[in-house]
């Protein structure tokens, strides 16, 4: 929560505050490292979808990681702790790309920037929120550089959207859209196929897709150390396996194993939520 000075200060000129959004800067300083900076931009009005994002900028060459890395990368690591009057955040992803670095198979993102839209909920929502963010990181060229990025960005309510809340809303529409795995053919018996035979361990999914849509790419996120490589077509239009590169030391089979499938096609980026039984 807010400490006692502060939120006096706020209960008491809250309304001049909100009226005056000039006196709430739309980002925070760049907090710069190599190859990379990163900082907190204000979007929609507090309350409301999309808050906030972070952004990242990469210098010419130099790349970022998803929230799964893959085989090679390091994922980013959030901390909020600091934030005062914060009652949840949460980061939305835009499409990913699969990229090759020293030859493994890696996840993330290249290009000029990174915008991550946040959904931020206040503990008391008539008060501010001091959105405060540590954030781990990596930016990656030829050697990949660990950075740890600091910024800090009071949202007021009652404060029209920020200067950069068209730059989060596009990033918002490049975020896969979650769906129902009956959407994608996925609840049908033994559409979803996990295979943990030395021979061939994958998993296969039958998906339902619309007609002339073709399957650019897809991530499969698992409870633990599960890690997928990239998805081939597996006998028909459809019809995918993903070859499994790791997995738990052990895994109950009688159980239903939770996947989070990011998929993106020609047509359109989703996300879904699948169960699979391992088999030998």
């Amino acid at each position: 929560m807010l400490g006692g000075a502060s939120a006096a200060f706020f209960a008491t000129n809250l309304p001049l505050l909100a009226a005056t959004s000039d006196a709430f800067p739309a980002a925070s300083p760049w907090s710069v490292g190599l190859g990379a900076r990163m900082r907190l931009i204000r979007g929609a009005p507090l309350g409301s979808a999309f808050a906030a994002g972070i952004e990242i900028a990469l210098e010419p060459g130099f790349r970022t990681y998803w929230r799964l890395p893959g085989s090679a990368g390091v994922p980013p690591v959030f901390d909020w702790s600091a934030s005062r009057n914060l009652g949840s955040v949460t980061p939305d992803w835009p499409a990913p790309r699969r990229l090759l670095e020293e030859g493994a198979s890696v996840i993330g993102y290249t290009g000029d920037n990174l915008v991550l839209p946040l959904r931020i909920a206040a503990i008391d929502s008539k008060m501010p929120v001091e959105l405060v963010l540590s954030l781990s990181y990596a930016a990656c060229k030829t050697i990949c550089v660990p950075e740890k990025g600091e910024a800090a960005l009071t949202l007021v309510p009652g404060i029209s959207e920020g200067l950069y809340f068209a730059l989060i809303e596009a990033a918002g529409r490049e975020v896969p859209k979650r769906v129902e795995p009956a959407s994608l053919g996925l609840d049908r018996p033994q559409a979803a196929m996990l295979a943990l035979g030395s021979s061939d361990p994958s998993l296969s999914l039958a998906l339902d897709l619309g007609a002339g849509e073709h399957v650019l790419d897809i991530f499969v996120e698992g409870p633990e150390n599960w890690l997928f490589g990239a998805p081939k077509e597996d006998g028909g239009s459809g019809n995918v396996r993903l070859p499994l590169i790791d997995h738990p030391k052990w895994v109950d089979r009688a159980a239903e194993i939770p996947f989070t499938v990011t998929m993106l096609t020609d047509m359109r980026a989703v996300e879904t939520v699948i169960g699979a039984r391992a088999a030998s």
